[in-house]
């Protein structure tokens, strides 16, 4: 699918996925805070403020999507922070036909230098920051000023900041703070389709950010001494002890394009982009973090402070302590700003502790899945995670590839998904996936198309029963056309086991994949096959061996496909069941995609031993599912019943064969 065309249909999912938030009374905004749909159509006059360095492959756009807001009072200021490119000539078109107002500044000031000198120019009793690289929806000043409305407490405005490249998945949505400094941006890689956008946050990230002009008279510039990234945080928690409040306006909607000029991203992506962070951003990080613990933080907490700094530079690699004593060194110059600041506040408001993540060390934030950047144009039916070019397809939800031997597999966690593309159509989805170590329920598996009229309609869908087992394959018949799908993975909960796990997770994903058909032996289920897992739908365990037979067991819903090449007369099955009754297998056979029952027979409990039995049948050649359904099954976890094996899995039967013949039972 081409790019421009699938970020479209990401949009137009993301609308749809709030069309239907608004038909269901759904709000994620705070009781009382208005949204644009009833604002006034008069409102106070607003000041948008752009700063720009070295970004002219973006600007242009920033600058046409701010120009074509439906907010009928504001006004826009461009400040180029001496750029060597062409940004400024970009920003100057436009100002020569009174679209803007073009600030230069002669030297390089950083971000929150750049800002101040916008500042310095603006009008409204309302101003909202955008990034070079931030592309603003229409209605998004609307929403912002709807947001602030009368309530003379909201000081500060976070928006809810999209990523450009994955429309779907949000940057974030205000942010927080562990206990250590380190900061990171709310609902962060999350999909919008599931995300829980918070009332209110810690700060607003700097694109998009929006400050009431009393309280930027109140609580005064940006910290220049930042020269970029955490002068949000700072300015966040300034609002808060001032006795403003930080709101998330959940429906002003900037699509942010991080990486796509010159200037690192905001200090909230620090954590998600792991090793990959460079070397600069990390010190600049580093350094202002601890500024704003030392600016901020209360006198009693700041011994606790330094203990865990001093552990987290005694484990930290060569590279990372030279960053660490280079950031101490830095404050320790600043540190006479520091103490004015605390005296400035002395005696100010505390900012709220539920605002805070009560966490401590670099480690932050933690769980947060990785950012990813689709590549649908290049995308198959086929997402083998072991592969360099799986990444291209999968669209939020995932964690970084782990290897064990003879396996490699990505986590996912409570939601994720991923694209696939079919060249023809489909008969059969295969997964290879493993289960969380304990039962969270089970995971929905559901396929959509992408560019339909309903974005949001399922076209197929299965739940993947959680089992006690290492490696599940499961090989499900469906119909699906040529074309472009989302197949999206839900849990209602995830697991986690801290401090040794503190991701949330759901599944991990080895394969998944989609054929025109079923690749079947013709003749039955033989489970000492080597392609049996072809055959294998769902319910399966891995395969044993005893001296005599190669067989699986199977939990009380388990189904497989045959092919009969003739017309079979007579089934025989090698089947064996537990040691304590579980009443009886409903044994069932189906035509593959028909809904009526062209067999069925039922196999009474006994005993645990292996037995032999043939049954007559009348079936036409052709692929069949069949399925066995226990009415009870069995487990005997340790020191349940010591006269009989301990089993932790949940059993319906063994099987190690099933046949047919054209030859009468």
């Amino acid at each position: 699918m081409n790019y421009d065309r699938w970020r479209r249909s990401q949009v137009q999912l993301r609308e749809a996925v709030r069309s239907g938030r608004r038909a269901a009374g759904v709000s994620t905004a705070e009781p009382g805070v208005r949204t644009a749909t009833d604002r006034c159509t008069e409102g106070p006059f607003a000041s948008v403020i752009v700063v720009c360095a070295n970004a002219e492959r973006v600007l242009g756009r920033c600058i046409e999507q701010l120009l074509a807001q439906d907010y009928p009072r504001y006004e826009l200021i461009v400040v180029d922070d001496a750029s060597t490119d062409r940004s400024a000539a970009v920003a100057d078109a436009a100002a020569r036909e009174g679209a803007l107002r073009l600030v230069r500044s002669e030297r390089n000031r950083g971000c929150p230098g750049a800002r101040n000198l916008g500042l310095r120019h603006a009008r409204g009793e309302i101003v909202a920051f955008v990034d070079a690289d931030g592309f603003a929806a229409p209605d998004w000043l609307s929403e912002v000023v709807a947001v602030f409305g009368d309530d003379q407490t909201i000081g500060g405005v976070a928006s809810t900041v999209f990523f450009d490249r994955n429309p779907l998945v949000i940057n974030g949505a205000g942010g927080t703070v562990n206990r250590q400094g380190w900061a990171a941006d709310l609902a962060m890689n999350e999909s919008y389709e599931h995300a829980e956008i918070a009332a209110q946050a810690l700060y607003p990230m700097g694109c998009g950010m929006a400050i009431r002009r009393e309280a930027l008279e109140r609580v005064g510039s940006f910290d220049e001494r930042m020269h970029n990234y955490y002068d949000d945080v700072d300015y966040g928690v300034r609002l808060w002890r001032a006795g403003y409040r930080v709101v998330v306006a959940p429906e002003a909607w900037i699509d942010h394009g991080s990486g796509d000029t010159d200037d690192e991203e905001d200090a909230g992506a620090l954590a998600a982009d792991g090793g990959a962070v460079g070397v600069r951003k990390r010190l600049l990080c580093e350094r202002h973090r601890m500024r704003v613990v030392l600016s901020h933080a209360p006198a009693r907490t700041l011994a606790r402070w330094s203990a865990y700094e001093a552990r987290e530079l005694s484990r930290a690699s060569a590279p990372v302590r030279v960053q660490k004593l280079k950031s101490i060194v830095w404050n320790a110059r600043h540190l006479g700003s520091v103490l004015a600041c605390r005296r400035r506040l002395r005696g100010s408001a505390a900012v709220p502790f539920g605002l805070l993540d009560d966490s401590w060390g670099d480690g932050f934030p933690i769980g947060v899945a990785e950012r990813l950047s689709p590549s649908p144009q290049r995308a198959g039916s086929t997402v083998a995670v072991e592969r360099p070019d799986a990444e291209r397809q999968l669209l939020y939800g995932w964690f970084p590839l782990e290897r064990v031997p003879g396996r490699s597999y990505r986590w996912a966690g409570v939601h994720a998904a991923v694209f696939v593309h079919l060249d023809e159509a489909a008969r059969r989805i295969r997964l290879d996936y493993a289960h969380v170590p304990v039962d969270i329920g089970g995971i929905d598996v559901r396929v959509r198309r992408v560019d339909s009229t309903d974005p949001q309609r399922t076209l197929w869908s299965t739940s993947l029963r959680w089992q006690y087992i290492a490696r599940s394959v499961e090989n499900h018949p469906l119909t699906l056309p040529a074309g472009d799908y989302e197949v999206v993975f839900t849990s209602a909960r995830g697991w986690s086991d801290p401090p040794a796990e503190t991701r949330s997770l759901a599944l991990a994903l080895s394969e998944l994949s989609f054929a025109r058909s079923f690749d079947l032996p013709p003749g039955g289920l033989e489970m000492r096959s080597p392609g049996v897992e072809q055959q294998l739908v769902r319910g399966w365990f891995e395969p044993e061996e005893s001296p005599d037979r190669s067989y699986r067991w199977a939990c009380g819903n388990a189904a497989a496909v045959v092919r009969l090449d003739r017309a079979a007369h007579s089934g025989r099955l090698s089947y064996r069941l537990p040691p304590a009754s579980i009443g009886g297998v409903r044994l069932t056979m189906k035509p593959l995609g028909e809904a009526h029952e062209a067999f069925a027979t039922r196999l009474a409990w006994r005993d645990a031993e292996w037995r032999e039995e043939a049954f007559a049948l009348e079936l036409d050649a052709g692929d069949y599912i069949v399925s066995f359904d226990t009415e009870a099954e069995w487990s005997n976890p340790v020191g349940s019943d010591a006269e009989l094996w301990p089993e932790k899995r949940s059993l319906g039967l063994a099987l190690s064969s099933l046949t047919f013949s054209s030859e009468a039972a």
